[in-house]
């Protein structure tokens, strides 16, 4: 019992001290004037403000928005489902300023885990900040990647309800999973989950092994059958949104494809290279070790160019001398394998030197799941530098291949290696089956291992690798030298540095071994402290103080008005710079919103079109950001949207992208001018809604995407019918929009004859219903991608509504798993009370 008091008295202090670090970090934010600037957010803020001004206005939440890329559904961009209890609770768990608030959990989540595997609170507190502090995790908080890292935070304390289980802790262990996968679920960022999936599944494979060796196979299933019932039910606390998600990942460029016109792509999911593109190197992964040992991220400062700058002297002319003066900003110091990267996916000298000696201390299957789990983990994410083995888990491991940037797996072996790492100072100081001899030999063999293999890198290094990229071959022969070794010196600088950080290590160590040291507390502490000190110092290359502005900014980051106080704060903070320089083309854009009501879209024809969500802050736009659009809708943006001209020779057919715009009532295009950002009206749009002729029977979906702009839109449509159909339509005939939401838009039409009616819209069947006069009617997917009605000669009313059932449903799931839950939460709690257990997390097995 005093231990258990003694336990809980120092974790409160513990959780306070993380509390007070993710703070200290984020001390910008203590004031509430400043908040951290994050382009991902930027963008989302862009892409979610037509839902937001509907449920300010009408306080519906819609489900679907037409802002962004011609309409999608909202349930990957801040959609609200009833009954979602466990996201309210997640709200209140994180009560600190973003990004302090993900910070905290980070460290909470393995502190929790650390307190299941070892029952005191030294070993959590040093494992959490192991875990924590991790580089990569500083650059998702930088880059606005708020649910990938908020999902990351989760991992630890699911881990620690799985690993009860599987000790036989049934009850405490079931609630604690359901419970954490509920809330790993709220983050919605199924690549992560998917990915913990996959180092659990290593894991369970080991103790099924464990299990039938030992013959104990009844604990292993009893243990498997109620992780997949608490996994069940934290889904349905969540099944609004899992279900939504599913609806329309099938429809989503993660879906299948029905078109097989463009070379290369994947008719079941994203193609290889896509997922592929961002792939770790193999020499890369020593990034983990030595943060710049690739030379950082692709935009470090100038401060590592000194050699470079230096170069410039040996300039045959003025010329070039002024070309490179002014290029040295875009020459890159990483050499890596990746496009770019924000920086290394650093964990620590401290981490890296315990996980290899954990291999030594730990013993049995936890041993084997950690380290199978890290070699997993980092050969799948080296990509496309391991084709075979990344084909065969694309090709044979479900849902693999619905995610991207597969050099982001290396998140598992990020939260492996800190466990190892922390079980093996466990061992080390409470296993009585090492000896003293045995932790020496480790120290001296391991220990001095490393410390060889980081000095030969130090002494050797600049001549083992290469440092330069093939694209710097057309650079001049100094000009490369002045690269290298900038590159060379940021090399050995880190280097030097991680060799400190490991000599300190082993020495705390080997004094406590050697009896030099007589409280393992003080190792501990120290441990911790060099850990921190070391990860603080890193981590501060790619989140700083200069990542926080003015809270206003972040709030609203699409101002109207060039401020001398903006200019000011812009000149004077970098991350301020792109809000600056968006002012002119957000008042255009705001002034356009005002004079023009009606329903329309624009082309933003000035940035980056389908990679930039600031237009649709404004206005409805054909472009946004998005990770998974509508499928049919990037097939009409490869074919006839997109400026790669290898589309129209490859299908030997013109792009004829204005055509496609037209039909999708593009009314502006947002253009660069003389004086800033302008507006042009398009002449050719063809309105909300307009009566055809003649609509055209294919065969196909490749058919149609091609017939589309081999008709004249304004008169004639294409549709997947069995035969041709014609229609009359004179001067008289008219459809007219007289009402519109996001999710419903209603007309009036008039037609002396039966006729065709094309829409503006995007054709997507899962929740879009159809009335005419209050009779429900068939949507017809029209012109490959849009809607299209066949309605009765007369005056009508016509509905269009967007109210999906997987709402309903699921709505209707997350209430009664959230019921059974807290049912079952007091019941295990009453029954624990009860049968009160001193070892109440379990032993090792």
């Amino acid at each position: 019992m005093k231990n258990f008091n003694q336990n809980l008295i120092f974790s409160g202090l513990a959780l306070l001290v993380f509390v007070v670090i993710s703070l200290v970090y984020n001390s910008p934010v203590i004031s509430g004037n400043k908040s951290i600037s994050q382009p991902d957010i930027i963008n989302y803020k862009g892409s979610a403000q037509e839902m937001v001004e509907h449920k300010q206005a009408t306080g519906e939440q819609t489900y679907w928005s037409d802002a962004m890329f011609g309409g999608m559904p909202t349930y990957q961009t801040g959609a609200q489902y009833p009954n979602h209890w466990i996201k309210k609770l997640d709200e209140t768990i994180r009560f600190l300023p973003r990004p302090a608030d993900y910070m905290f959990i980070m460290f909470a989540g393995f502190f929790i885990l650390g307190m299941v595997l070892f029952r005191n609170w030294k070993y959590a507190f040093l494992g959490a900040c192991l875990f924590a502090m991790g580089t990569y995790f500083f650059q998702l908080y930088a880059a606005g990647h708020n649910s990938k890292v908020h999902a990351i935070a989760y991992f630890a304390p699911l881990t620690a309800g799985v690993l009860l289980l599987y000790r036989k802790k049934y009850i405490l262990g079931f609630l604690m999973t359901a419970f954490f996968m509920a809330l790993e679920l709220v983050a919605n960022h199924p690549q992560m989950t998917y990915y913990l999936g996959l180092g659990l599944l290593v894991y369970v494979i080991i103790e099924g092994v464990e299990s039938f060796k030992t013959g104990e196979i009844k604990s292993f299933v009893i243990s498997s059958a109620l992780a997949l019932f608490a996994v069940i039910l934290g889904l349905g606390m969540n099944a609004t949104g899992a279900i939504t998600s599913y609806e329309y990942g099938e429809a989503s460029t993660r879906g299948k494809n029905d078109i097989s016109l463009i070379e290369g792509k994947n008719p079941n999911g994203l193609d290889k290279d896509y997922i592929t593109h961002w792939s770790y190197g193999k020499l890369e992964t020593l990034n983990l070790f030595i943060p710049n040992f690739m030379g950082g991220g692709s935009a470090e400062p100038d401060v590592y160019k000194e050699n470079l700058k230096a170069s410039l002297n040996k300039a045959p002319n003025q010329e070039e001398y002024q070309y490179f003066s002014q290029a040295i900003n875009y020459i890159s110091t990483y050499w890596g394998d990746q496009p770019f990267t924000s920086g290394p996916a650093y964990q620590g000298a401290v981490v890296i030197l315990l996980f290899f000696l954990g291999m030594f201390f730990v013993k049995g299957k936890y041993k084997w799941w950690l380290v199978a789990a890290t070699i997993m983990s980092i050969l799948l994410a080296w990509g496309k530098n391991m084709m075979w083995l990344t084909d065969l888990f694309i090709d044979y491991f479900p849902m693999y291949s619905k995610f991207r940037a597969v050099s982001s797996i290396l998140v598992i072996a990020e939260f492996t290696m800190p466990l190892l790492a922390v079980w093996g100072v466990y061992k080390f100081f409470n296993d009585k089956e090492l000896t003293q001899e045995y932790k020496k030999k480790i120290l001296l063999y391991v220990g001095g291992g490393v410390v060889a293999f980081i000095v030969l890198l130090i002494v050797a290094g600049g001549g083992l690798f290469d440092f330069s990229t093939d694209f710097e071959k057309q650079f001049p022969a100094y000009i490369q030298e002045g690269i290298r070794a900038d590159r060379i010196s940021m090399f050995r600088s880190d280097a030097i540095r991680t060799l400190i950080l490991v000599v300190l290590s082993l020495a705390l160590l080997a004094g406590y071994v050697y009896e030099k040291i007589k409280m393992k507390e003080i190792v501990i502490l120290g441990l911790a402290l060099l850990t921190i000190v070391d990860l603080w110092g890193v981590d501060r290359r790619y989140l700083n103080d200069d990542n926080y502005i003015p809270k206003q900014y972040v709030d609203y980051p699409f101002p109207t008005e060039m401020t001398q106080r903006l200019y000011n704060e812009a000149q004077a903070n970098p991350s301020l710079m792109q809000v600056a320089y968006r002012v002119d083309k957000n008042r255009v854009l705001a002034d356009l919103k005002k004079q023009d009501t009606s329903r329309f879209r624009l082309f933003d024809a000035e940035g980056n079109t389908f990679n930039d969500a600031s237009t649709s802050y404004f206005v409805n736009s054909i472009g946004g950001y998005h990770g998974a659009k509508m499928q049919n809708f990037q097939n009409i943006i490869d074919i006839y949207l997109s400026r790669d001209s290898i589309i129209e020779k490859r299908l030997g057919v013109e792009q004829k992208g204005q055509n496609i715009l037209d039909m999708l009532n593009t009314k502006y295009f947002l253009v660069p001018g003389q004086n800033g950002s302008e507006i042009i009206q398009n002449p050719g749009a063809l309105g909300n809604a307009w009566f055809v002729e003649e609509v055209k029977a294919v065969e196909d979906p490749n058919q149609a995407i091609l017939d589309i702009v081999k008709i004249d839109l304004s008169k004639q449509a294409v549709a997947d019918w069995a035969q041709d159909k014609t229609y009359q339509v004179d001067s008289t005939s008219q459809i007219q929009l007289v009402d519109h939401a996001p999710n419903r838009l209603v007309y009036k039409s008039n037609n002396k004859n039966d006729g065709f009616a094309v829409f503006s819209e995007i054709y997507y069947d899962k929740g879009w219903q159809a009335s005419i006069d209050g009779k429900e009617v068939d949507i017809i997917k029209t012109n490959y991608f849009v809607r299209g009605l066949e309605i009765p000669k007369g005056q009508h009313e016509i509905e269009l509504k967007f109210d999906p059932q997987s709402v309903k449903t699921g709505s209707l799931i997350t209430l009664s798993s959230n019921i059974i839950f807290v049912l079952l939460l007091i019941g295990g709690v009453y029954w624990m009370w009860k049968n009160k257990d001193e070892n109440q997390f379990g032993e090792e097995k």
